[in-house]
């Protein structure tokens, strides 16, 4: 029988120990996209000698077992530290380092016509980041943009939901590849995780047909006949129109393209819970066999929660339907 370990390490000192005598709960939360990675430690603090922890203080954080060894899940800064009774406990909560709030101040720039590297790289080395996107990706023409009031993260943001990816800072590095294609931070494909129904202390799936469109419709603006044209991705029905009129074909062609993507993700949700497994991430393919038909076959990891407590250390996982080809 496994046994469940971790290793907190505190601003460069290992303060394992001292956790592990009033350890409650240990929840490490792996969001996909631009959602904050976190970290919540709840400690019991009945005799109120644990000493109180500086928001800013850097945790770095391990899981795994003692068995097979620790995996690092990431380094966490102290934003926010509670104190409730009775009984009377505290509570550490963490966010993702590289989440950092300068990425969220609003500023106003005008880029004008770039690519989106032009865009990912710029931001990545203003805020000292590793640019990592995807290379079929790289060359697409921005026309023109603006940054008005609006932070570099939320930019990133809306650029990635226009064209059907992630973006995210983790680790050092500035991520923007296509959404649900299971990459990790540095483009390649994240290996899939083979689970049998076995493995599930609980499992729902839910589906829904009204987000199914065959093909998706955009418009724009012919410059050369100054007239409305439109443009359609795919060959099948429904049809899903985009309310927007771009300036270029390009520009509708891309957010076309990247619409129908979404479509076709999403259709089907899925909620497993089963023994903590340190390999199971956000935007990470998993493949379930021995449930039942509908329900067996490749999912994509939407939020993962690794939560180690006193009934041990559990996974409680979000996935959805992957893309179609």
């Amino acid at each position: 029988m496994s046994t469940p370990d971790f290793r907190i390490i505190a601003d460069s000192t290992d303060i394992t120990a001292a956790i592990k005598r009033g350890l409650l709960s240990l929840r490490v939360t792996d969001e996909a996209g631009v959602g904050s990675d976190k970290v919540e430690i709840k400690l019991d603090d009945r005799d109120g000698k644990i000493a109180l922890p500086r928001t800013g203080a850097e945790l770095d954080i391990a899981l795994g077992y003692q068995e097979t060894g620790l995996v690092r899940m990431g380094l966490y800064i102290v934003d926010e530290v509670s104190i409730a009774s009775p009984p009377q406990s505290m509570t550490i909560r963490a966010h993702a380092a590289d989440m950092r709030q300068v990425l969220k101040a609003p500023r106003t720039k005008t880029w004008g016509e770039v690519t989106l590297v032009d865009v990912v790289n710029e931001i990545a080395a203003a805020h000292g980041l590793e640019p990592k996107i995807s290379g079929d990706m790289a060359s697409i023409q921005l026309p023109y943009l603006t940054q008005t009031e609006e932070s570099d993260l939320h930019l990133l943001t809306r650029l990635a939901r226009n064209h059907g990816a992630i973006t995210k800072p983790v680790h050092g590095k500035l991520l923007f590849v296509p959404k649900g294609q299971a990459k990790s931070v540095s483009g390649t494909l994240i290996e899939p995780v083979f689970i049998a129904g076995h493995q599930l202390t609980s499992w729902e799936a839910s589906f829904a047909d009204r987000d199914k469109y065959g093909s998706v419709q955009a418009s724009f603006h012919n410059k050369q006949t100054a007239e409305k044209e439109t443009i359609k991705i795919g060959g099948a029905e429904p049809v899903y129109t985009l309310r927007h009129t771009y300036d270029s074909a390009d520009q509708a062609k891309q957010n076309a393209s990247a619409a129908l993507e979404r479509l076709k993700r999403g259709t089907g949700t899925l909620n497993i819970s089963l023994s903590g497994n340190t390999r199971l991430m956000s935007e990470g393919k998993i493949t379930l066999s021995g449930i039942r038909a509908g329900v067996d076959g490749e999912w994509i990891a939407t939020r993962v929660d690794h939560v180690l407590d006193n009934s041990g250390y559990q996974c409680r996982l979000d996935a959805e339907t992957p893309s179609q080809p």
